[in-house]
């Protein structure tokens, strides 16, 4: 069910160009970045976040961070602590639904983690749209849920009618037709695990009261969702392109297979992609990821960090679009090359 999924989620956020019509230009705002930067420092004593660093928006689309005053060569930037990142431990230790998360990925097998990740990321957003307690509430209000925010595009939040118009025949479009099959697969399984919590959020579910009262095993067993909760498609379709586009690989993870670990590092994961980047990073033995400037950086300058292995940046350009959304070096709209038949997408007939 998962096995497309295994390959994507383990690299982070670019700069995104939009291949059909481009969305309406939306950003979070830096009201909702700052109230990231105060969740980090009033509930992280661990945290630090360089004074000289601002988040601003950025002329490669949403928000980026930026300068302020000169930064010298090996200087700290910002330290996340672990608690602060949503890992294994935070989705299979959920009070809501950690258990039937590791039921899931017990049955399931590889590749499932990043399925049961995008469940608990849906859940907590739509809880914290209703005004329901989440821990990571000022995180998940910065991240982009819906295409255009943040300059954010993939090919799961298109139209099927628009794939089929500009993908089908091309080079990409059996990977991304695979993609978004199984997220289709991975949204019913997801909307029995999540769709309580999201119902009993909103006032719409009631729990199971004991037959005989104050005796808890007299409690009836609880309902099932069979009907598809509103809401929760869309809030898991941004699930996962946010996974797909932001989450890192977690080498300090210990709670399931490493290949499949993964985590999602606020700050980190908002910097724009560029070929040179500003910075480097690491994790400590603690689990805290260090972020450390690569060079001097001037007042006004924009931090970057390249994400993606060598032979991710190295792979063809209609993959990169499959997986990423967007194809690098490309300033041109990528519908008109779609619309043309640029042997980027589109494999080229032999001369008879």
């Amino acid at each position: 069910m998962v096995a497309f999924l295994n390959w994507a989620a383990s690299t982070a956020l670019f700069a995104l160009t939009s291949p059909l019509q481009a969305p309406s230009a939306k950003s979070t705002a830096t009201e909702e970045y700052n109230n990231l930067l105060q969740w980090l420092n009033n509930t992280f004593p661990a945290s630090y976040i360089n004074p000289s660093i601002a988040l601003q928006p950025s002329p490669c689309g949403g928000h980026g961070a930026f300068a302020t005053e000169n930064i010298q060569k090996d200087e700290l930037l910002f330290k996340i602590p672990r608690e602060a990142c949503i890992t294994s431990t935070t989705i299979l230790n959920d009070k809501d639904c950690g258990t039937a998360f590791k039921t899931v990925m017990t049955k399931a097998g590889p590749g499932s983690f990043t399925v049961c990740m995008a469940g608990f990321l849906a859940k907590e957003y739509l809880c914290y749209l209703e005004g329901g307690e989440s821990f990571y509430g000022p995180y998940l209000a910065t991240l982009p849920w819906k295409r255009g925010y943040n300059g954010q595009e993939h090919v799961l939040f298109w139209k099927q009618e628009d794939v089929n118009k500009y993908l089908e025949d091309s080079l990409c479009y059996s990977e991304s037709r695979d993609l978004r099959s199984e997220v289709k697969v991975a949204r019913r399984i997801l909307n029995s695990v999540i769709g309580p919590s999201v119902l009993k959020a909103r006032g719409e579910w009631e729990e199971e009261k004991p037959l005989i009262p104050f005796l808890e095993f007299t409690k009836p067993p609880p309902q099932t969702v069979k009907e598809p909760v509103s809401g929760i498609g869309r809030a898991l379709t941004g699930a996962f392109v946010i996974l797909l586009t932001r989450a890192f690989d977690d080498g300090y993870d210990t709670e399931i297979d490493f290949e499949d670990a993964e985590r999602l590092i606020p700050i980190l994961d908002m910097l724009n992609h560029n070929a040179e980047p500003t910075i480097r990073y690491d994790t400590d033995e603690d689990g805290a990821v260090e972020v450390i400037a690569r060079r001097d950086v001037a007042p006004g300058e924009e931090i970057y960090n390249r994400y993606g292995e060598e032979e991710e940046l190295n792979m063809p350009y209609h993959r990169f679009f499959s997986r990423f959304g967007f194809v690098p070096g490309i300033n041109e709209d990528i519908k008109n090359l779609l619309e043309d038949k640029s042997s980027i997408f589109f494999a080229k007939r032999k001369e008879i």
